[in-house]
């Protein structure tokens, strides 16, 4: 029988991780739920392995057959479910994600897949409807080896060698944070340790005639209140910049020292009993609350991202009746059946793992549109996807339109979106593509987010040095080449005014320094920067981002088109003046101020605007591919409707 503490554990950890993914409870650091997750697996598990192999009745055919019991049947209906309602939530874009995460959900290698799925053109980590179960994934590839490691080795070899495995573990998840910090994410190697960390904790008990010899260690006496205040303060106010970091080293320290410790008076508080009774069906409750998160949020197109609080607390509730069904009819049952292995069961599994990774497939083909809008949506990085420079600039043949070139497109993604316009007009000359995604055209500015906590690009002063350095190696190149005679440059400029969220890395090298975001700053670097280019006998013209409104336009525009099921209310999908003048208020008085210091700026609001609302669909002609990128065809009809050729020529000085 689980202990009741340990239950409670499971409660706090689930809830940990509903309330954050529902942005409730201000629980900004409730992602730690899953490593609290992660330390009771690997406790629990542990000690029914080596309890078996030291009885003598441990059996590997048994343990993966009860745990396929008590994982897989749940799971396989909220999957199956979740592919049922996929079509009418899910764009083509993300119902073709999708069925790749169906394929890793099964298979057990979603973080792998998921991995693989994340950078910063990809979908928003959000709209992935079986995004959480590269944690579930994560603990079966532990499964797998755990059983085998124990076996193969000494039983005096088990600690030593545990703990040998974590210190390993922990080594690789801090270096490979500040190398690869995705991997680091979701690969087992690097977050093997939180339930290694378990393992030892197991291992330790294993070792002792009684349990009780460590729980009544001085040690643990004196851990066990300071470990219950990590526990219950750190979801709140979490430390550091990235995930794992130093709150998922000081979290899961915490839950071991507390099972470790089995306070007795834990028992007798009814709030253990509550949180006991959401751990018993804690495994239903993560399986379900994500897909119903990400499929309204796939639905949503309101301006704001965010879903409103009444639709959010409706989630949690459906969440809980649903898990609680799910428990209670599924999940327990199965788990508790009196059902042994044979050959027949096994085929019937296989066959339900087959059918189930091809329903997204066969969704994805019986929800057919007219239109293709994976081609439409596609990524916009201009010429080349090579041409998106991850180190310093060199001019790659793919990110040259033709000989000599006459234009230097620079920037971020924002700049990428401009050359399929650009490149449309020969009369403007060919084109040289120097771009770096959300790398502003700015010297000696380098944007640092504050906090990197999703799997997703992380904007660290190692990335903000870089982008620096990317930054001084095209004005290198632009002064070397006597064919240039305009840089178009292009940035939303969002991270160098967003103080709340970011830092600016001024300077490079050793007398780098961190400041925080203001007009002043931003402004003076950049004249600086088109000082410098005229300096080298350059024009210089400035490209403003399209208007936007914090919602995802091409998404809008394909749910509305497709008649997929759409909530928010945007009207049309189009951006209401009023908000987009409010939203990027910032980013517009510096383009203001810019232009007013002699800096040519070439805005497509008057296309596109009119005194109320920018279109988003002209013509037939979806502008937009994402919340504020244009499409490949929208980038060559406002091209040729507004001639930016022309635009360019006049303006540009």
């Amino acid at each position: 029988m689980i202990r009741q503490d340990i239950q409670a554990l499971r409660g706090v950890a689930v809830l940990l991780v509903v309330f954050y993914h529902l942005g409730l409870g201000g629980v900004s650091g409730g992602y730690l739920g899953v490593d609290v997750f992660f330390v009771l697996s690997g406790y629990l598990i542990t000690g029914l392995v080596a309890n078996g192999i030291t009885r003598g009745d441990f059996s590997l055919k048994a343990f993966y057959w009860r745990r396929a019991k008590r994982l897989l049947p749940a799971a396989y209906l909220t999957i199956l479910v979740t592919a049922l309602l996929a079509p009418w939530f899910l764009n083509q874009l993300e119902l073709k994600d999708f069925a790749l995460q169906v394929v890793g959900a099964v298979s057990f290698t979603a973080n792998i897949f998921l991995w693989q799925q994340t950078d910063y053109f990809q979908g928003a980590a959000d709209l992935k409807p079986l995004l959480h179960t590269w944690s579930l994934s994560i603990e079966e590839q532990y499964y797998m080896l755990l059983p085998a490691a124990l076996l193969l080795l000494r039983r005096s070899n088990w600690l030593p060698v545990m703990l040998v495995a974590t210190a390993v573990s922990l080594g690789l998840c801090f270096a490979g944070a500040e190398l690869k910090p995705i991997a680091t994410f979701y690969l087992l190697p690097t977050r093997a340790w939180e339930m290694l960390l378990g393992s030892v904790g197991a291992l330790w008990v294993h070792r002792q005639s009684s349990a009780g010899q460590i729980a009544n260690l001085p040690v643990m006496r004196l851990l066990f209140y300071p470990s219950l205040m990590v526990l219950c303060l750190l979801p709140f106010f979490p430390l550091g910049r990235q995930h794992p970091g130093l709150s998922a080293v000081l979290i899961c320290t915490a839950t071991l020292l507390i099972v470790l410790r089995q306070h007795a008076g834990l028992e007798k508080l009814r709030v253990t009993a509550a949180l006991a009774k959401v751990g018993d069906f804690s495994y239903s409750l993560y399986l379900v609350h994500w897909p119903l998160i990400a499929l309204l949020k796939n639905a949503w197109v309101g301006a704001d991202r965010q879903l409103p609080l009444g639709l959010r607390l409706a989630v949690l509730l459906l969440s809980f009746v649903s898990a609680y069904l799910l428990y209670r009819f599924v999940e327990n049952p199965f788990r508790h059946a009196r059902v042994n292995p044979n050959p027949k069961l096994i085929l019937k599994a296989v066959l339900v793992s087959v059918v189930l990774m091809t329903l997204a497939p066969l969704a994805l083909w019986l929800r057919q549109d007219s239109t293709d809008y994976l081609s439409l949506r596609r990524v916009n990085q201009g010429l080349d996807e090579r041409c998106d420079f991850a180190e310093r600039f060199t001019a790659k043949p793919e990110c040259v339109s033709g000989p000599q070139p006459k234009i230097l497109v620079w920037g971020d993604s924002y700049a990428m979106h401009l050359v399929p316009g650009l490149a449309a007009q020969a009369q403007q000359g060919n084109l040289v593509q120097a771009t770096r995604s959300a790398c502003g055209p700015i010297l000696g500015l380098g944007p640092q987010r504050l906090v990197n906590v999703s799997p997703g690009p992380v904007y660290d002063q190692a990335w903000a040095l870089r982008c620096v350095e990317f930054n001084q190696s095209v004005l290198d190149f632009i002064r070397r080449n006597q064919t240039i005679e305009t840089v178009v440059m292009s940035s939303p400029l969002a991270s160098y005014t967003d103080a709340l969220n970011w830092r600016l890395l001024v300077g490079d090298g050793a007398g780098a320094s961190s400041e925080m975001p203001s007009q002043k700053l931003v402004l003076q670097a950049l004249l600086q920067t088109v000082a410098a280019l005229r300096d080298a006998g350059k024009k210089v013209v400035f490209f403003a981002p399209p208007p936007t409104a914090g919602f995802d336009i091409g998404a809008c525009l394909e749910r509305q088109e497709s008649g997929r099921v759409a909530l928010g209310g945007v009207d049309g999908c189009s951006v209401p003046v009023a908000t987009y003048q409010k939203d990027r208020a910032e980013v517009l008085a510096l383009l203001s101020a810019a232009e007013a210091a002699g800096l040519p700026v070439i805005r497509m609001d008057p296309f596109l605007c009119s005194a109320t609302n920018c279109q988003t669909l002209k013509d037939g002609i979806l502008i937009y591919r994402d919340g504020g990128h244009l499409s490949h065809a929208g980038s060559k009809y406002l091209a040729t409707q507004m001639d930016w050729a022309r635009l360019i020529l006049d303006k540009a000085k």
